[in-house]
This record gives C-alpha cells, sequence and structure tokens, in this order.
C-alpha cells in the first residue's frame, strides 16, 4: 500500500477514536444522571450512546490496524483493546444476563483506559521496538487469539471483582447499626452475588482457554525456561486462586465473604501482571514496554 494512502487510514483511526471517547464520556454522564435522579431515560440513552461509541471504536481499531498493518498487541494500544472489550461485555451482561444497571459501573473505566491510553503514547502506536525473537514468537495468528481471549477473561474477572468489592461492602454496612440510606439504591446482595459469580464463571474458562494457547504458542517457538518468566507464573496463581474461589463458592462449605475476599485478592494479582506486562522488559514474555 502506497505512504500516502497510509496515512489517510491513521487520520480516520485517530478522528473514530475520539469520537468514542467523546460519547463514552456523554454515556457515564448519562448514567450518572440515571444513578442519582433514577431518571427512566438514562438506559436507553446510554446503551444507544455506548453502542455508538463501540462501533466507533471499533472502526478506530481497524483503520489504525491498516496502517500498521496488523493489530498492534502492545503497550498503549493494549488499552485500547481493553477498553472495547469491556463495553462488549458490558452488552453481554445487561442484554444476555440482563444486569442492566451496571453500565455505570465500567462504561466509565472504558472512559479512562482510553484517557490513560493517550497519555501513555499520544501518537498511538509509538511502541519500543520488539527484540528480534519477541518478532518471531508473535509472528502468528495463535498470538491475536491469545491476546483477545486474555483481554476479555481480564475484563469479565475485574468486573467480577468489582462486584465482589460491592458485596463486601454492602454486606458489612448492612451488619452495621445505623446504614447510610442511600444504601437502598444497590440492588439487593443476592442479585450482587449472581452477578459476580456468573461473570467469573464465564470469564475463567475464556482467561484459561487464552493461556492455552500462549503456552502452546511458547512451545511451538521452543522458547527456553518460558515458565519461569514473572508473568506467566503469576497467570498461573491467578487461574488457581479464581479456581479456588469458584470450587469453594459451588462446594457450599465457605462463607461467601471469606470466598469474596478470595477474588479481591486474585483481582489484585491482576493488576499486579497488568502493569509488570508492560514494564518489566526481561523475560519470555517482554512486548509491551512503552518508549
Amino acid at each position: 500500500m502506497l505512504e500516502g494512502s497510509r496515512d489517510i487510514f491513521f487520520y480516520l483511526g485517530t478522528y473514530a477514536y475520539w469520537i468514542a471517547f467523546v460519547i463514552l464520556l456523554m454515556a457515564s454522564a448519562v448514567y450518572v444522571i440515571e444513578v442519582v435522579r433514577k431518571r427512566p431515560f438514562a438506559v436507553p440513552t446510554a446503551r444507544i450512546l455506548s453502542l455508538v461509541a463501540w462501533l466507533a471504536l471499533t472502526a478506530s481499531i481497524g483503520f489504525t490496524s491498516v496502517y500498521h498493518e496488523g493489530t498492534r498487541l502492545s503497550g498503549s494500544n493494549m488499552l485500547v483493546l481493553l477498553a472495547w472489550a469491556m463495553v462488549l461485555v458490558y452488552f453481554f451482561i445487561g442484554h444476555i444476563m440482563k444486569f442492566n444497571r451496571y453500565g455505570s459501573l465500567f462504561i466509565p473505566v472504558s472512559a479512562i483506559l482510553l484517557f490513560i491510553a493517550q497519555i501513555l503514547a499520544p501518537a498511538r502506536g509509538n511502541f519500543a521496538p520488539y527484540p528480534e525473537f519477541v518478532t518471531a514468537q508473535m509472528d502468528s495468528t495463535m498470538i491475536t487469539y491469545h491476546v483477545l481471549l486474555i483481554t476479555f477473561g481480564n475484563a469479565l474477572l475485574l468486573i467480577g471483582s468489582l462486584a465482589v468489592g460491592l458485596y463486601i461492602y454492602q454486606s458489612s454496612a448492612l451488619r452495621s447499626k445505623n446504614p447510610p440510606d442511600w444504601l437502598k439504591a444497590l440492588p439487593p446482595l443476592a442479585n450482587i452475588e449472581k452477578l459476580w459469580v456468573r461473570v467469573l464463571s464465564i470469564g475463567l474458562p475464556i482467561y484459561f482457554a487464552g493461556q492455552i494457547l500462549g503456552v502452546t504458542r511458547a512451545i511451538n517457538v521452543d522458547a527456553q525456561a518460558w515458565f519461569l518468566d514473572v508473568r506467566i507464573i503469576l497467570s498461573g496463581a491467578i487461574l488457581i486462586v479464581f479456581s479456588l474461589a469458584l470450587l469453594l463458592y459451588y462446594r457450599a462449605q465457605t462463607d461467601t465473604v471469606m470466598i469474596a475476599r478470595i477474588v479481591l485478592f486474585g483481582a489484585v494479582l491482576i493488576l499486579v501482571l497488568m502493569v509488570l506486562a508492560r514494564t518489566l522488559p526481561v523475560g519470555f514474555h517482554v512486548f509491551g514496554v512503552f518508549n
């Protein structure tokens, strides 16, 4: 493709990105109105805005991928993909699982992720060059699916963990002598519990599938001591922690609040891994370092 024609895709991707960001901010503001004033028009209005923002962000990712001759799976672009995934998960939870009021939780988070992505890489796509061995590792469609599954899995596990945090807080507040009045506006504990259990039950297999693809690719490229990489070890720990939490929940022999605390520990591990994956400049899994 000619250089001049490629530049068009860069500008189209940039314009679509900012359109998506602004519309996500509008959707977040409408959700605030819905929560504070309980205005009935808010949910459908915010849902339409969120859909338009998701379509614009999809177009931005597509145009930018054409410009770079492939989707960048590193640096701030990972935050863009995570924001895209979180909006998609929002529609899944709202329409498939019928939890319609939780857009106020992670639609703003998607907007924040896009904002952080711009701060970290103003030119989008201006990443540190891959080491030669990393380029060989990533030259596979399997890696694309690996990153997408891990991104979706992370989004679901973090959303479930946020619901768990809300569950613990509400459970503690309800046991106090004078619970705050605004607590009445929150969903019942049973509904919050149903949400985080369902989300984690869906997110964990997706995360595990992403891990399987990553391990398969590591074995195929014959990477030396890939299993000793801190990121790989943490990823395994995340799988074990969330698996333990769900196992204890379904066995119904452990206090739910204790299980919820285990989930929060798993969420902390995810956040630590997300930071290390983009900052630690050594190891088999080094690919997300910013300029």
